[in-house]
């Protein structure tokens, strides 16, 4: 019984890590992106490779929050699902406003070193640091 068990254990652990959420697409853009107008030193958006997400606002000596959530790329469009529930934030609370449950751009153009979004015929682009 003990050769079936590193088998066992084996067959398990590729099936899960073969079950990944996330589109092909998606597995391109993975990664810790940052707005250098905003912020050098804090990412804005992490879009880690189990689906979930962590997206941050931030205004410089004001107002600094963050939100959980999950991520994938459809069609064209990276799709975030936000969980206000996990709201985490220093600073002037009152700034904060209502957090969209959905956000959804679309990726205009992705590179192993920044990433372009649109929405409205406006372009935002973030830059990915591998740390």
């Amino acid at each position: 019984m003990k050769p079936f068990l590193p088998t066992l254990s084996l067959a398990l652990l590729t099936a899960l890590c073969g079950c990944s959420k996330l589109s092909p697409e998606a597995k391109e853009i993975v990664g810790v992106y940052y707005n250098p107008e905003v912020s050098q030193n804090e990412p804005v958006m992490e879009l880690n490779p189990n689906a979930t997400c962590l997206i941050r606002a931030i205004k410089p000596g004001v107002l600094s929050f963050d939100v959980k959530g999950t991520w994938n790329v459809e069609n064209d469009s990276l799709i975030m699902l936000l969980d206000s529930s996990t709201l985490h934030f220093t600073g002037d609370s009152t700034l904060i406003g209502n957090i969209p449950e959905r956000i959804a751009r679309k990726v205009a153009e992705h590179n192993e070193f920044s990433l372009q979004l649109e929405q409205n015929d406006v372009s935002y682009i973030f830059h990915r640091r591998t740390e």
